[in-house]
């Protein structure tokens, strides 16, 4: 494998059959895929550039033969040297005089490889959701609309998660990477808090520098939440606040390595002796995701997973402190489709990676969850195998505290 390339080549292949074959199923021509993650998958390429949204790339992948990329030429280089696609259409400005331009913009690229292609393209599948969407302002999807004529533009959705919702082994061993750092970051930051010194800003703040440390290329978003006030914001950044004696620490924490990502969630108690009912709360959640991991079987619903994973909370002395579903699928973004929640009818699958989470979130009925006042919430990744589920992540401890450190 060329050492510059994202991915090898037969990853590549899987890929591009992958989203063929959901293209087949969905009646489309072509798939014109706008998001980052998408434009990577299909690809390889992964670039900061992508953060721009004045300078669109779209990747164009037939119902067979090879794909082909339309972007501005100054990224033709980065294109060439992680990317496998070889049909690479640049605009950009004619009197910088940088190189050879293939097309006058974005829309003129997009046609002129529908021209080159040995069949007629009637429908063309776009980013249109399932959790994905066109990432690029709206005003160029509409150009498209306009420069395409009659074609054809639909939500093809379908097609792309059906190819990226179940797993290969590489990305599966990527997305264990991820969670093995990010584990680890998280572990060895919480021993060095002290209660009455340590600041939500410093605890993340060591987080992040030992899961770059580690090989983490990208955050998704860190997360701290400490204090009883401070516990109702759910899913907030890290503030100056001190980390006081006592204090339940919440910590949930997205780091990518080669794109793909990590999602943990883990609580730590600022002091050595756990209260009974915190630790009965942290050992609820715990078996909340132990459940789940037990009841995995090829062919069950996303429904029936994430029934489970509540009902195991809900008949629990805490059961009215749930307040929401049991995790997602996890992949190049995050939260991929599909989602662990009621009514969800998708059938899960071997190689699909999860997220599982749930937990107990004590809150005052009178006023709603928005007094959630205390948060018991665990959260690991697990692959669907042909029989059952394994652990890429943890499972994690139910909650630290002080005494593991000593």
């Amino acid at each position: 494998m060329d050492i510059l390339k994202s991915f090898a080549r037969e990853e590549y292949q899987a890929h591009i059959a992958k989203l063929q074959q959901g293209m087949e199923t969905q009646g489309l021509d072509m798939l014109l895929l706008s998001s980052s993650g998408s434009i990577f998958y299909a690809s390889g390429y992964r670039s900061w550039y992508l953060s721009s949204l004045f300078r669109p790339v779209y990747v164009l992948v037939p119902k067979y033969g090879e794909p082909a990329i339309v972007l501005r030429y100054l990224e033709k280089s980065t294109v060439q040297n992680c990317s496998w696609i070889t049909k690479i259409y640049c605009s950009g400005t004619v009197s910088r005089n940088y190189g050879q331009l293939d097309c006058t913009g974005y829309a003129d690229g997009v046609q002129q490889y529908i021209a080159s292609l040995d069949y007629s393209v009637k429908v063309i599948g776009y980013e249109g959701g399932r959790g994905l969407s066109f990432q690029w302002p709206v005003e160029y999807l509409e150009e498209l609309r306009e420069q395409l004529g009659g074609i054809q533009l639909v939500d093809g959705s379908a097609a792309i998660t059906a190819a990226r919702m179940v797993k290969t082994p590489w990305e599966i061993d990527r997305i264990r990477t991820a969670g093995y750092i990010t584990e680890r970051a998280i572990v060895d930051s919480f021993r060095e808090i002290y209660p009455g010194r340590t600041t939500e800003r410093e605890l993340a703040a060591g987080i992040a520098s030992r899961m770059c440390k580690g090989g983490i290329d990208h955050i998704s978003y860190l997360t701290v939440n400490s204090g009883r006030q401070k516990l109702s914001t759910f899913n907030s950044y890290a503030t100056d606040r001190v980390i006081e004696p006592n204090d339940l620490v919440l910590v949930d924490i997205s780091g990518h390595i080669d794109g793909y990502a990590s999602d943990l969630t883990r609580v730590f108690y600022a002091g050595r002796e756990l209260p009974a009912a915190y630790q009965r709360m942290a050992e609820l959640a715990k078996g909340c995701l132990d459940a789940g991991a037990a009841a995995m079987k090829p062919g069950m619903t996303a429904a029936e997973l994430n029934d489970i994973m509540e009902n195991y909370l809900k008949m629990s002395e805490y059961g009215e402190y749930v307040v929401h579903s049991s995790g997602h699928s996890i992949g190049l973004n995050v939260v991929e489709y599909p989602m662990i929640e009621s009514g969800g009818t998708e059938k899960i699958r071997p190689g699909m990676v999860f997220a599982l989470e749930n937990g107990i979130y004590p809150y005052d009925k009178e006023k709603g969850a928005e007094s959630i006042y205390l948060s018991f919430r665990l959260e690991d990744e697990i692959v669907m195998g042909e029989n059952g589920g394994e652990w890429l992540s943890g499972p994690g401890k139910s909650i630290y505290t002080l005494s593991d450190f000593i």
